[in-house]
């Protein structure tokens, strides 16, 4: 699928690479963008927390298809949008497996897995500075280390400006066919 670029932003072709030319921003920033590639590895860490994350329509089809494979529900997952989204302990895809549904691949759990724990909120409850991890059952083990906090603030602060690229571009492109 093309990713649309706004008319305003600047590029330029660099010499051919065996196989393509490349296509890059010349400084770095797509229109209106405020940061550069270098200042979107520096975020601060957070301090305050936002409180307990709660679990989106797409979160709660994510949690569905993992406990779909499963042969025990996973209290750890949410069920409901007013159900928290849980940082996993380390180690817990084991205990996922104990409980796979005979006859179906882990790939399948592993990719399921991977799903739910790529998606925002997920990063999002990981990246409080008061996360704990929690087992299977949903009780808390321990908390989220500072590098694993951090990344997922990374994480966040780039899905976060992605989308805002996205929309901002939407909203170019709409004005333009109206």
């Amino acid at each position: 699928m093309p990713i649309a670029v706004p008319a305003s932003a600047s590029f330029a072709v660099q010499p051919f690479n065996r196989r393509s030319l490349s296509l890059y921003p010349l400084d770095g920033v797509i229109d209106g963008d405020d940061m550069n590639n270098e200042q979107a590895s520096e975020v601060k860490p957070w301090t305050t927390s936002q409180g307990p994350v709660t679990a989106s329509a797409n979160d709660l089809k994510k949690a569905a298809a993992i406990n779909e494979l499963l042969i025990d529900v996973a209290a750890i997952l949410p069920r409901k949008e007013t159900d928290p989204v849980l940082p996993f302990e380390i180690g817990i895809f084991e205990q996922f497996s104990a409980r796979l549904q005979p006859g179906i691949a882990r790939i399948r759990l592993r990719r399921a897995v991977a799903a739910y724990a790529a998606a925002k909120n997920y990063l999002l409850a990981c990246a409080q500075p008061d996360a704990m991890r929690h087992d299977i059952a949903g009780r808390p083990t321990s908390p989220v280390s500072a590098d694993d906090r951090m990344a997922a603030q990374r994480r966040v602060t780039e899905i976060r400006r992605q989308r805002k690229l996205q929309a901002d571009i939407a909203g170019i492109s709409g004005t333009q066919q109206g």
